[in-house]
This record gives structure tokens, C-alpha cells and sequence, in this order.
């Protein structure tokens, strides 16, 4: 986990990210991780069925088969929720949740870095607090996403991140891991007790007993 201090907006602290997570809502953060998960299956099987492929594959191209899995992913888990629209005119794919959160999905190095095209709309992204909007009502903008185990070319763990500017990553954190069933953390319940058989009296044969309301 990176955390760092800095001024937002030039005034406000950073959001913290226990913050921002808590603002994004399980939902959307559980779906992050989950289709981090879903997409480093879909590699391991598209290596299983095409090894030379993939071995061939430059690092950029293999990047985007990797998004476009991710993406369809995030379509399926997130599309229709509340508060959470989908935004894909490539080449620039955005989720919006609520009206403070902004994010797109990349590849992390274990830095903390991504890579991204120096475009006006990508550098503006990146800059933290520089929309014209009324005070406290900033737009936080997030890079969800995956860090990638270059050597092996193997998917790690999901992960969040907010950067302000391309290069300077303010906080990075790894994204709750979620189950591969129910696309949650599983609670642990207690045990709950055995209760014990009730004991029952048998009269003897010929003997009968009333019952609470008098029959026999």
C-alpha cells in the first residue's frame, strides 16, 4: 500500500482511501476486485489454449486484450446499478458513481505507475481539482485496476489509486479480495449449538396420561 500527504485542490487534505472506498459503496468496490479475478482467469485460460499466443503477444497488445476482458467484466457486474453510469467512446472507457467519483482501469507496476498517452483530456484527468465546480463538490478522479507481475505476465491483485498528476501516486490500495461465488467477502458465523434431543417419558403399557388440554 502507498499512502502519501498532499494539498487538494490547493486548500483541501486528500481524500483518505478508506474514505474514498466507503464513498464508492461495496458494490462498485467488490466489482473492481471481482473482475480483476474474472479477467486473471480469462488469462490463464486464454494461455492454456493458445500458449504461443499469448508468449507472442507485445506487452501493449496483451494490455488491451486484458482491458477489454476487465471492461466486460465491469459491464456485466455494474451496468443498471444505481448510481453508476458506464461511459465507453474508445478509446476512453469511464465509470462515474454518484457525483463525486470518477475513474478509468489500468495496469499498475508495483510502483504505483501507469501508462497512458500524454493527451490534453488524459492530463486533465489526472489533475486533481482542477474542474471549475462549486466548493465541496469536487470530482475525485480514481485509477482502478490490476498490478502486473511483469515477469511471470501473470494478473496480481486488484488495486485503487489516486494520483495527482500522471506521475505522483498519492495512495494505492489493494482492493478487498471477494469470493468467487457470491462476488463478496464471506462473513464467518459462529457455530451455533446442537441442542439436544428432548427426552421423552413412555408410559407403561395400559397406563394413560392427560394431555395440557385434557384428552387422553
Amino acid at each position: 500500500m502507498i499512502e502519501a500527504a498532499g494539498i487538494f485542490s490547493g486548500m483541501n487534505s486528500y481524500p483518505e482511501s478508506q474514505e474514498v472506498l466507503s464513498g464508492l459503496g461495496e458494490k462498485v468496490t467488490h466489482s473492481l476486485a471481482r473482475a480483476v479475478k474474472l479477467a486473471s482467469k480469462d488469462l490463464r485460460t486464454y494461455r492454456d489454449a493458445y500458449p504461443t499466443w499469448v508468449a507472442q503477444a507485445s506487452e501493449r497488445g496483451l494490455a488491451n486484450w486484458i482491458h477489454d476482458r476487465l471492461w466486460a467484466h465491469l459491464t456485466a457486474l455494474l451496468d443498471g446499478h444505481p448510481g453508476v453510469t458506464l461511459s465507453d467512446a474508445e478509446p476512453t472507457r469511464e465509470i462515474v458513481v454518484g457525483l463525486g467519483y470518477r475513474l478509468r482501469v489500468k495496469r499498475h507496476r508495483e510502483d504505483g505507475q501507469v501508462s497512458s498517452y500524454a493527451t490534453q483530456t488524459a492530463l486533465e484527468f489526472f489533475a486533481q481539482g482542477v474542474q471549475d465546480t462549486f466548493p465541496g463538490l469536487e470530482e475525485v478522479r480514481l485509477v482502478a485496476g490490476y498490478e502486473w507481475e511483469a515477469d511471470s505476465r501473470e494478473i496480481g491483485e486488484a488495486v485503487l489509486s489516486l494520483r495527482d498528476g500522471h506521475d505522483n501516486v498519492v495512495w494505492l490500495v489493494a482492493l478487498p479480495d471477494v469470493s468467487e461465488a457470491g462476488g463478496s467477502v464471506t462473513p464467518v458465523r459462529p457455530t451455533a449449538p446442537v441442542p439436544s434431543l428432548p427426552s421423552v417419558d413412555v408410559p407403561a403399557p395400559g397406563r394413560h396420561e392427560a394431555t395440557e388440554d385434557g384428552s387422553t
